[in-house]
């Protein structure tokens, strides 16, 4: 059942396709509204239109991680609102949406009404583009596009060449910065209305995807800071409004703020415009019935679906067209892998401590209560608080705790939101400690070792891995460190689950677990996979100040109290065969292991 069926948080909300009727084509990769509505099948967002022009602020801040429609719904805000060069629109577009006909048809006052300035600046943080390059070509391009409008004959002509020049990409740095507010004026001016002002990764400056300097040893915050706000602070009443972007609320907050421009912001904790972003799960099984695929909602909803944006839960809406365009199919190692990338560049520097956290995520029902530090007016965020919540707002992680978005300090338990998450995020501890060890083949040949219960492998491996990884040089006293590299050592043992560990249990739990499973996610998780598989019972003991033969009792005394403390005292689940018991003994320096079959 669906989290989002429990709730039945969609329901009245109504669920429309329109485009194509007749065909099952879906947006693969399509940002642009109006190319995608001539020959593909789209869910009806336009009632975001509605939203934004009913609301009083002079700009709208929308953050939501990538995949969840941004890009498509400020197409769709243009394709609506912006004058044509000649003559007027038909309502084609927009003829079958609910917007047209909503609270008595009002809305379409506003429809082909305003030049629309169009900005785009995410391929700094889609491709990791210099942030300078990425605006100066997003302000020619528009600056060309729009200079069709830009005729009439009582405009200043110092003006307009200076628009020329920056479509020409001729223009001087200085221009490049007061371009924005010019030709927010000029049109203003020549089209006799207000400008609507749309930019699309607004926050690229601050994204980890972006370089942080371009050749000319700019800073991309400072540069955007002056194209971008300072355009929209000297614009006023010139903007009908200008609708922002991007996945980090806290760029906009402060820099609007200290402006003292009005705004409505929208994060993944606000309940406006909740709906409008990603798929809910009626919407993802219309365009299942649409393409005759119903019989596969339940795999939408494991792999894609639990995110909760305010009250609504729902799907990222480009993995559920991913998911249609591969014939409903899981996704495959290479997908997760980009994910995992992703991952990777948003922490920046994963550590033992950091990897623990996702062990507990991968829990069943495992959370991480933390802070989510949203706003401006939080200067002591830990490196930590700020790597949680930069992990919630790429997507990584969702919250049900949406309530009074505007405490910052208040805790709120973090979960994967799917199956897909999930096993990226195992992709990502796998990968960690396999680059840990110098030699991958030395992870290769512990977990070999462990399945097939040999002593002296899993002692020679371990022992190069622990040089490799540098275990205990920072903290030689506690065991916590040997204890998550033999739990993370066990992630991707050949038909086995996840291991789970005990450690939170109390004091000195430092045992594992991991049992046989049939559910691999792929062909690779069963290469060298045992057909008798037992169940994998791990325990540890530390004593840093042991002689040789302590160590070696240390490792049968961590053996013994599996059975004294009856650890592995369940009936073993299938496909389980039989059991299997190590114990391990660590001095800070050394291993001993000795495994016992039943």
């Amino acid at each position: 059942m669906s989290e989002q069926a429990n709730v039945d948080c969609a329901a009245g909300f109504g669920v429309r396709l329109i485009g194509c009727a007749d065909d099952a084509v879906l947006p693969i990769g399509m940002h642009d509204y109006a190319e995608a509505l001539g020959c593909c099948m789209l869910v009806d967002k336009t009632m975001f239109i509605a939203d934004v022009l009913d609301c009083d602020a002079s700009v709208v801040v929308c953050c939501r991680p990538e995949g969840f429609g941004k890009s498509m719904n400020l197409s769709m805000l243009r394709a609506f609102l912006e004058r044509p060069a000649v003559g007027r629109s038909g309502q084609r577009l927009f003829a079958d949406a609910q917007i047209w006909d909503a609270n008595g048809g009002r809305y379409r006052d506003e429809y082909a009404c305003y030049p629309v300035i169009s900005l785009d600046f995410s391929g700094a943080a889609r491709r990791g583009l210099a942030v300078a390059g990425v605006v100066r070509d997003a302000l020619s391009g528009e600056c060309a596009r729009l200079l069709a409008l830009l005729e009439a004959p009582d405009l200043a002509r110092d003006k307009v060449r200076h628009i020329e020049r920056v479509a020409r990409g001729v223009a001087s740095a200085d221009e490049i910065d007061s371009v924005l507010g010019v030709l927010i004026e000029l049109l203003e001016i020549a089209c006799d209305d207000q400008v609507v002002l749309l930019v699309d990764g607004y926050d690229a400056a601050w994204s980890r995807h972006a370089s942080a300097r371009d050749a000319s040893d700019a800073d991309p915050a400072e540069l955007l800071d002056r194209v971008l706000f300072d355009a929209i602070a000297a614009a006023g009443h010139s903007l009908r409004f200008a609708c922002l972007m991007g996945e980090r609320p806290n760029p906009a907050e402060a820099a609007l703020s200290s402006r003292s421009c009005s705004y409505c912001l929208s994060t993944p904790l606000s309940t406006w415009c909740d709906r409008w972003f990603g798929f809910s799960d009626v919407e993802v099984e219309a365009l299942l019935n649409h393409a005759g695929r119903e019989e596969y909602l339940d795999d939408a909803r494991e792999w894609l679906e639990g995110y909760r944006f305010g009250r609504a839960y729902c799907s990222s809406s480009e993995r559920v067209i991913g998911f249609l365009g591969r014939g409903c199919t899981a996704p495959v190692r290479a997908d997760l892998y980009g994910y995992a990338d992703c991952l990777s560049r948003v922490v920046a520097g994963w550590n033992l401590d950091r990897l623990s956290v996702l062990f507990d995520l991968l829990e069943a029902h495992g959370c991480a209560e933390v802070p989510l530090c949203l706003g401006t007016a939080e200067p002591d965020v830990s490196p930590d608080d700020g790597m949680w919540t930069a992990l919630y707002l790429s997507g990584f992680l969702t919250t049900d705790m949406t309530e009074e978005p505007e405490h910052g300090d208040r805790l709120r338990a973090l979960r994967l939101p799917n199956n897909e998450l999930r096993q990226a995020l195992r992709l990502v501890i796998i990968e960690w400690f396999e680059c840990a060890a110098e030699d991958i083949r030395d992870v290769d040949v512990f977990r070999d070792g462990l399945c097939h219960g040999n002593e002296d492998t899993v002692r020679r491996a371990l022992s190069r891995i622990l040089g490799d990884a540098g275990i205990g040089e920072t903290d030689p006293d506690t065991p916590l460190p040997y204890h998550l590299l033999l739990q993370g050592l066990c992630f991707g043992l050949p038909g086995y689950a996840n291991p789970a560990s005990r450690r939170k249990c109390g004091a000195d739990r430092w045992d594992i677990q991991v049992f046989p499973t049939g559910a691999v996610f792929d062909i690779a998780d069963t290469i060298g996979m045992l057909d008798e598989r037992p169940l994998i019972t791990i325990n540890m003991m530390y004593d840093p100040g042991v002689d040789a033969l302590g160590l070696e009792l240390l490792a049968v005394q961590a053996l013994l109290d599996i059975e004294r403390d009856g650890i592995d005292e369940i009936r073993v689940p299938r496909p389980a065969i039989g059991r299997m018991r190590w114990g391990f003994g660590f001095d800070g320096q050394r291993v001993s292991v000795v495994c016992q079959r039943l």
